[in-house]
């Protein structure tokens, strides 16, 4: 585990604010990146193109995903024990 307290389990029953989620601040986040090429292109065009539209559709659907996955989350997960964040051990009975 790569916590302060090795021996504290993590209490995943706690639920929060979807705006407490970095999960979602992350895919909010690269949607705007993604969008404001396509914007800025748009604008100094002066036009928005079919293209333009079907790229902003897209991002527009991969932030909606990444959120609704996180809103609908079934299970915890756990990175590799070299990685940050809940390890495997973490999540069983001692």
């Amino acid at each position: 585990m790569n916590s302060k307290n090795q021996n504290e389990k993590i209490d995943r029953t706690v639920a929060k604010s979807i705006f407490a989620s970095r999960t979602f601040w992350g895919a909010v986040l690269a949607g705007v990146a993604s969008l404001v090429p396509i914007a800025v292109k748009g604008i100094k065009a002066n036009k928005i193109t079919v293209d333009d539209v079907g790229q902003a559709v897209l991002v527009l659907c991969g932030v909606g995903t990444a959120i609704v996955g996180r809103v609908n989350v079934q299970s915890q997960v756990y990175t590799p024990d070299i990685l940050p964040g809940p390890n495997k051990s973490d999540y069983e009975n001692k």
